[in-house]
């Protein structure tokens, strides 16, 4: 009998098993590219008005080493050292998919760049002026934070979706620090 009911449940429960294999979380990279002059570099997306900075699904073709520095490579940019700055969640849309966003930053090691795949514009701005070109409220409000206490890695949970063709956020979790890196990485 005890075998019966363990197999009804797993029969019962395997398509819910199998749902959640779709609706897997994602990872997000985004690099925040600064040049000599302190301006970071905002891309416009092609086809669309949307500005942002450059980012890539992560794969299973590389390690976020490689990943960022592909990245860089594809607007013809050489980086050095990135580092990790945030790590957030977003949900995003009425779903309320799990979209995990690390956001990285580096020095850019040149600063001529070339227009990728899928970008129409690329602008290097000082960060008060990319932060107003960014049209993203949820990228604007993760970077204003990591741009103005940069020895701070942090986390926190925002929630995104589209209505009437605007793009809406709110806060589920304010940000916090994970470390700060002006004390060798240690825990605060």
């Amino acid at each position: 009998m005890i075998r019966l009911f363990v197999l009804l449940t797993v029969l019962l429960c395997a398509p819910s098993l199998y749902a959640q294999e779709d609706s897997t979380p994602s990872t997000f990279h985004r690099l925040l590219i600064f040049n000599d002059s302190n301006e970071m570099l905002v891309v416009k997306i092609k086809d669309r008005d949307l500005w942002v900075t450059p980012g890539w699904y992560q794969d299973q073709d590389s390690t976020i080493s490689e990943g960022l520095t592909n990245l860089a490579h594809s607007y013809a940019l050489k980086i050095n050292n990135p580092q990790l700055r945030g790590v957030f969640i977003l949900r995003m849309g009425s779903e309320q998919k799990i979209s995990t966003r690390l956001i990285h930053s580096a020095e850019a090691l040149n600063e001529n760049y070339k227009l990728p795949d899928g970008i129409d514009q690329v602008k290097w701005l000082p960060v008060d002026q990319a932060l107003e070109v960014i049209n993203l409220p949820h990228i604007q409000y993760q970077i204003k934070q990591i741009t103005e206490y940069r020895e701070t890695v942090w986390g926190g949970t925002q929630q995104m979706h589209w209505e009437g063709g605007v793009n809406k956020f709110e806060v589920v979790e304010g940000f916090y620090p994970l470390f700060s890196t002006s004390n060798g990485g240690d825990s605060k």
